[in-house]
């Protein structure tokens, strides 16, 4: 090695040890080699099927099919309901996936033994990391996270969306009974992994609102034929994103509003996605992130035609 060269590895290795000074581990570009993905699944809200541990195994539904699709990419996956891990080294990550609910930092829920929030200062961690390149896989709930204000039934404003709704890309508003419709990939191959779909699913479908303008449509949801009476008010609305990613800095997001019910995590056309979306975030797979929003979804802001 040339002495440059061993001066820089040097160098690098030193911020990765580094503990208490200006510059955070979590957020050195290039710091050190990335052997881990951190799946986080606590809950102060709804403690959905997929986070509920297993005693016998130690890992939850999501837990567990995050472990071996991380296995197959060559990754170590660390599951925790623990904010905690964010104070740490984040460096050691390649993307965090996301199957959390309710307030990062908020006290409380249901989630049982170390259930921690994220600090104050954790969650600045976590997107300064993202914006230094570590890649975020959100899953259903995941919008159901650090939620804006404002009035129900419309979208904030952009500059008066919480600064995780902006990064994950959109927002839950809420759902109706679970029941079957059918979701579309929109361009063949961006997905290569995925098999083709079932006709129709049976789901929990989140409807959203604040939707990311700078978002790349993946798959949209399909709304004809929906049940749209009483508490289903909520699919009475053109077909909207329900998988997409982004950038948020030098970090790749992608999010699928799927997975609620247990069933579904198990499928081999889920596992399918999650494989590639995941690559997508460890910079394993290129998609194009090039905005189509307005272009797939010219209604999207449009959250329910009934008055």
């Amino acid at each position: 090695m040339k002495r440059r060269e061993f001066l820089a590895a040097s160098l690098a290795s030193a911020l990765c040890a580094t503990v208490g000074t200006s510059v955070s581990p979590a957020f050195a570009d290039g710091c050190c080699a990335k052997k881990k993905l951190l799946y986080f699944e606590r809950s102060n809200g709804f403690l959905h099927p997929s986070t509920k541990v297993d005693p016998a195994t130690g890992l939850s539904v999501g837990g567990k099919v995050i472990s071996e699709i991380g296995k197959k990419l060559g990754y170590e996956v660390v599951c925790t309901k623990d904010g905690r891990i964010f104070d740490g080294d984040l460096c050691q990550y390649d993307a965090f996936i996301l199957n959390c609910c309710g307030t990062l930092t908020g006290e409380g829920g249901g989630d049982g033994p170390n259930a921690y929030p994220m600090s104050k200062e954790g969650e600045q961690n976590f997107f300064k990391a993202i914006r230094n390149g570590v890649g975020v896989v959100g899953f259903h709930n995941a919008t159901d996270t650090n939620k804006s204000g404002g009035p129900h039934r419309e979208n904030a404003p952009l500059d008066q969306r919480t600064e995780y709704t902006k990064m994950i890309g959109g927002e839950f508003l809420t759902h109706g009974s679970q029941q079957e419709t059918s979701i579309r990939i929109l361009k063949a191959g961006e997905l290569p992994s995925v098999p083709e779909l079932p006709a129709r699913i049976h789901e929990e479908w989140y409807a959203l609102r604040n939707l990311n303008p700078d978002m790349h449509v993946l798959m949209l949801q399909e709304t004809e034929g929906m049940n749209t009476q009483g508490g289903n008010w909520c699919y009475d609305r053109s077909p909207f994103p329900c998988t997409w990613v982004r950038m948020e800095g030098k970090g790749r997001v992608a999010y699928t509003t799927l997975a609620h019910n247990n069933s579904t995590w198990e499928t081999d056309w889920m596992k399918a996605i999650i494989l590639d979306l995941m690559k997508f975030a460890t910079r394993k797979m290129d998609i194009d992130t090039t905005p189509n929003l307005k272009d797939v979804a010219p209604d999207f802001d449009v959250l329910c035609r009934q008055k």
